[in-house]
């Protein structure tokens, strides 16, 4: 069943005031390459970012600075 309206309207204002985009510039060959790897191993872009966002402030909060 598809959202109504106003389901819609509350998301996208919960997700306004809590989330926010990061993004990095790279070759569109790069980025390509990196989309294809991330499919043919069953991920997505966004959940490899996110596990190596995790991984890196768990090093940097328990005092490991150089990455």
């Amino acid at each position: 069943m598809p959202r109504s309206e106003a389901k819609r309207r509350a998301d996208n204002k919960y997700n306004l005031a809590h989330y926010t985009v990061l993004g990095c510039k790279m070759k569109i060959t790069e980025a390509e390459e990196f989309k294809t790897a991330c499919k043919d191993s069953g991920t997505t872009p966004n959940a490899v970012f996110r596990k190596a966002i995790e991984n890196f402030m768990k090093n940097f909060n328990s005092g490991v600075k150089d990455v």
